[in-house]
């Protein structure tokens, strides 16, 4: 199997995970001068590079070094998904919405209130009609609390397992060539899912042109 056959996801996680080996291999996590000169860039770049040859290393791999890598991997995620949350501007005092696992938000603020649209994944769809519910939304008009019909008042929605797509509006699920993450990782998708709530909320009367744009946000569950 080659590395174009793998989901984008996967060859994440694994190639991540064969980086972190050979940076253990070599020592490189030893030194504390190499990691202020690193940057992401630098991770990424190597991540591209062991994705091409995933299939034989995984092919050849142990069942200890696997299992240790994932734990690894699962540690490093755990530190970056945090720190991705920070990329997303809150308005408060609106608590901080949850996205769906399997799915994700598309939010914006315009004024004082802050509009989020709930996505599923290919193969994910929301377990009741929402075609006519497009967003949810926070602000001085709901008394700064989310407009959400499920328990909590956090979580905007839910992506269940299903081969049809039918319960929301045409747009309120991600190409079926992507995920939210995988939107997320390229700023020309990203912003082409902004764009395109920006133009179903002016056609509800909202004017997006007066939107704090550093609050532009997708957020993706997990």
């Amino acid at each position: 199997m080659s590395s174009s056959c793998l989901p984008r996801k996967i060859l994440f996680v694994l190639s991540f995970a064969v980086l972190h080996a050979d940076f253990t291999e070599t020592g490189a996590f030893g030194s504390p001068s190499e990691c202020k000169s690193a940057t992401i860039d630098d991770v990424n770049e190597s991540l591209e590079k062991y994705s091409k040859c995933l299939p034989e290393m995984i092919a050849k791999g142990e069942k200890a070094s696997i299992n240790s890598l994932v734990w690894k991997l699962q540690e490093t995620l755990d530190m970056l998904r945090p720190a991705q949350e920070q990329f997303c501007k809150q308005l408060p005092p609106c608590p901080r919405p949850v996205a769906p696992k399997n799915g994700g938000l598309v939010c914006v603020t315009i004024e004082n209130t802050q509009y989020c649209k709930p996505m599923c994944n290919k193969g994910y769809d929301f377990p009741f009609l929402r075609r006519s519910r497009l967003y949810e939304e926070c602000g001085n008009a709901t008394g700064f609390s989310w407009t959400t019909q499920l328990i909590g008042g956090k979580a905007l929605a839910v992506c269940n397992p299903s081969e049809t797509a039918i319960s929301g509006a045409q747009s309120a699920y991600f190409p079926s060539n992507s995920t939210c993450v995988h939107t997320l990782a390229f700023p020309e998708t990203e912003a082409e899912q902004l764009n395109i709530f920006l133009e179903e909320l002016a056609g509800q009367g909202i004017d997006g042109s007066r939107r704090d744009q550093g609050a532009d946000c997708i957020i993706c569950g997990y």
